[in-house]
């Protein structure tokens, strides 16, 4: 039978803090350089803008490939827009990104809320303010989005009848279907303050448990892990382009509350290691190693039983359901690794710096509490 506790082995993880804290902190680094060079994949919820979706279905042969290089290239210059200023000029920002799901190829087109024609920079949020026209009230976005669905349509009708003549494919077949979504900036500010109260809540929920379950440097140390553990999902999540959107905070909220449950482990068992009157006289760094050595197979197993799950989920899972599992899967292996190499050793060092090195409070208390018994029995 194989035996996976290492509670009799010898780890000096705690020694080696700034060690594993540096191979962390690059995995970091590496991400945010390239967001700062790329930028993030950022959905429609935290960037406003309108998307327009084009779904090609039940075409016999349909090669999507093909058809993404080909209409790419359309939507990026291979024609005029109202036969004044190349598209691919008028809007700042624009991403493009394909998906397949059950024999539906899904193609996405986002712009912006910044156009720019004859030269002047028109903002697409405001509002139409003609009150003959029949789009008064609503936003120049939404204006330019339906005249942007209504180009895609014929251009995308046409491409298909030229590609795919035995397809029979007419303005009223079930071959192709256009979306357009919009997203205006307050609804975008409104998604984004809600994310960062609703992830800030959590943090501040978990270090009040943590300061009364424990101590405040536990709390403390708890918290910079989680910290951790969030900056490595957008790390992995800015390197591998996968959507930020609200599912991204979904994912984010999931491994603060997952995560914390293994750190919680660790630090129970630094608190009962504190209680024993043998260990009275030992340091921090030997109280942390051997919390870590009696709990590491528990975190590997619990970590390892969930990745299979999620990652079954990433390979089978809808384009939506990837979204939430890639992240997933970076928190898990991030929370991991910190609740075994960086929360305990937080810890330590955190005593350190506040000098309680040493102090084994909880150990001398039971002492004095048995020496009391004993002569009082006496």
């Amino acid at each position: 039978m194989v035996n996976f506790s290492f509670r009799d082995k010898k780890f000096r993880i705690s020694e080696k803090f700034f060690l594993y804290l540096a191979i962390g902190l690059v995995v970091i680094a590496v991400g945010f350089v390239f967001m700062a060079i790329k930028g993030m994949n950022v959905g429609i919820e935290f960037s406003a803008g309108a998307t327009v979706e084009v779904s090609v279905k039940n075409i016999e042969n349909f090669d999507e490939s093909s058809f993404k290089k080909d209409f790419e290239g359309w939507l990026q210059g291979d024609r005029n827009f109202d036969g004044t200023v190349e598209y691919k000029d008028q809007y700042q920002t624009s991403t493009t990104q394909t998906s397949r799901t059950a024999g539906v190829a899904t193609f996405e087109f986002r712009f912006g809320t910044k156009m720019k024609s004859d030269g002047q920079e028109i903002d697409l949020s405001a509002t139409v303010d003609d009150e003959t026209s029949d789009d008064y009230g609503k936003t120049l976005l939404m204006v330019k989005a339906e005249e942007v669905k209504k180009e895609i349509s014929t251009a995308v009708l046409a491409y298909l009848q030229d590609k795919y003549p035995s397809a029979e494919v007419t303005e009223t077949s079930e071959h192709f279907e256009i979306n357009a979504h919009t997203l205006d900036n307050d609804v975008m500010l409104y998604t984004i303050r809600t994310a960062f109260i609703a992830i800030a809540v959590a943090i501040v929920a978990m270090l009040v448990y943590i300061c009364f379950r424990f101590t405040w440097v536990a709390g403390i140390s708890a918290v910079l892990t989680l910290c951790f553990n969030v900056l490595v999902m957008v790390s992995l999540t800015t390197l591998f382009r996968i959507p930020v959107n609200s599912t991204f905070i979904a994912a984010v909220i999931t491994i603060i509350g997952y995560s914390i449950n293994a750190t919680i482990v660790v630090f129970d068992r630094v608190r009962e290691l504190d209680a024993l009157p043998s260990m009275v006289n030992e340091s921090d760094e030997t109280i942390a190693n051997k919390s870590i050595a009696a709990t590491l197979s528990r975190t590997i197993l619990t970590t390892l039983t969930t990745l299979v799950v999620i990652v079954l989920l990433a390979v089978f899972g809808t384009n939506s359901i990837k979204e939430f599992a890639y992240p997933i899967i970076f928190g898990l292996i991030a929370g991991a690794y910190s609740s075994v190499f960086l929360a305990a050793p937080i810890w330590v060092y955190l005593r350190k710096l506040f000098r309680q090195s040493g102090k084994r409070s909880s150990a001398k208390k039971s002492l004095k509490k048995k020496a009391a018994a004993a002569t009082t029995n006496a």
